[in-house]
């Protein structure tokens, strides 16, 4: 018998989000007049990246990413625009372009009706509630939890409190928390006191009970 709740992280963990920003981004430059390159990309998703680590450590407030990934962006292109509003055509990119983490539907159809499954992201309200709504994924989840509406983020307790409270209680020893960080995710799980399941291939961290580099690899972790 495997774990009977699963607690996931959306992206780069069921949606890929990496393609997602490289369609925002190659829309946003070429808006700007700006060709595209993995460079630039590359770039972005570094300064994107940093920010939110930012966040989850309490450093910066969650509106201070938004403006500051673009004003830190286009200064190291040497262009002049509005941030603000960059960042509002970025997110309609992310909202218009969806794909799919390999396995994706296989993972969903595989632990449908098997496993109660919840989402559990930082991510941005609108933005996540129309991906999941356009994707299709929405009709998976058994509930939604996103950091804005619950005025606290992973990896902290609270978030956790929050999301057992909404559930009911539960043993989380049959509760698994799956997602590709280490400082949301995973630590988030150690902190709310339950198994975690690090998608994405590198070495053993102590924050992971299981690494592994597909969604199918997680079925049989729940009993699938």
């Amino acid at each position: 018998m495997g774990y009977t709740i699963l607690l996931t992280d959306i992206d780069n963990t069921l949606l890929d989000f990496t393609a997602g920003s490289r369609a925002a981004i190659r829309g946003v430059l070429e808006a700007l007049g700006i060709p595209f390159t993995q460079e630039r990309l590359h770039r972005y998703l570094t300064i994107n990246a940093s920010l939110w680590e930012a966040f989850e450590r309490g450093d910066i407030p969650k509106s201070a990413i938004y403006p500051t990934r673009f004003e830190t962006f286009l200064g190291e292109l040497g262009v002049e625009a509005d941030p603000v509003a960059v960042n509002r055509r970025y997110m309609e990119g992310l909202r218009d372009n969806i794909f799919f983490m390999p396995h994706c539907w296989e993972f969903l159809n595989a632990i449908r009706g098997k496993v109660k499954l919840y989402a559990v992201t930082n991510g941005d309200t609108m933005t996540q509630e129309a991906r999941l709504r356009t994707s299709g994924l929405d009709a998976y989840f058994d509930g939604v939890f996103i950091s804005e509406q619950m005025g606290c983020k992973k990896p902290e307790p609270a978030f956790f409190d929050q999301v057992f409270a909404a559930i009911g209680p539960v043993n989380k020893k049959d509760c698994l928390l799956l997602g590709d960080s280490l400082t949301s995710d995973m630590q988030g799980g150690r902190n709310a006191g339950v198994d975690t399941c690090l998608l994405g291939r590198v070495e053993a961290d102590p924050r992971c009970d299981y690494i592994v580099g597909d969604l199918l690899d997680v079925l049989p972790l729940l009993g699938c």
